[in-house]
C-alpha cells in the first residue's frame, strides 16, 4: 500500500485520535519537570543531521538523505508529501503526527546506523562520501517501511 492510499483512508481517524492535546500538555509539563532532556522531532533531526556531518557529509548529503528517506517511507518526494498532507513546506510541525512519528523513528534508526559507521565512510570525492551516506539512509528507510509501517 502506498502512503497516499493509507492517508486517504485513515486521515480522519488519525487526526481525531491525536486531538486530545490537554492530556499531551500535562505529559509535557511533567516531562519538563524531570531532569532528563526530552526528545522531540527537532532533537531527533539535529542528531540525524549531526551524524551525517560526523561522517563527512555536507548540505547536499543532508538534502539528498531527506529526499531518499521520504521516497522510501512515503512513495513520494518531499514537496509532494507536504501537498498531500496539507503541511507548510519546510515546517515538519505542520505535518500530520503519523508522518512526524515516522520521520522520528526512521531518523533515530538512521542515526544509530550512521554513528556505527562513523570513521569508516571514505571516498575519493565529496560526492562519493555523500552517496555512501545517502545509500545508508535509503537502506535504513527501506527496512523501516518494510518492517514497521502500516502502508
Amino acid at each position: 500500500m502506498r502512503f497516499s492510499d493509507f492517508w486517504k483512508q485513515e486521515k480522519h481517524s488519525l487526526e481525531t485520535s491525536n486531538s486530545d492535546s490537554s492530556q499531551q500538555l500535562d505529559l509535557f509539563k511533567k516531562a519538563e519537570i524531570a531532569h532528563r532532556k526530552r526528545s522531540t522531532g527537532a532533537t531527533v533531526f539535529r542528531r540525524f543531521t549531526g551524524s551525517i556531518d560526523a561522517n563527512g557529509g555536507d548540505a547536499d548529503a543532508i538534502r539528498d538523505s531527506i529526499q531518499a528517506e521520504t521516497e522510501e517511507l512515503f512513495d513520494c518526494d518531499v514537496a509532494e508529501l507536504y501537498r498531500l498532507t496539507g503541511g507548510t513546506p519546510n515546517d515538519r510541525s505542520t505535518l500530520p503526527s503519523i508522518v512526524q512519528d515516522t520521520y522520528m523513528a526512521n531518523e533515530t534508526l538512521a542515526s544509530f546506523e550512521l554513528e556505527r559507521m562513523e570513521g569508516t565512510i571514505g571516498g575519493e570525492s565529496q560526492e562519493e562520501v555523500n552517496d555512501k551516506i545517502v545509500g545508508s539512509v535509503r537502506q535504513t528507510s527501506r527496512e523501516t517501511r518494510r518492517n514497521w509501517l502500516l502502508w
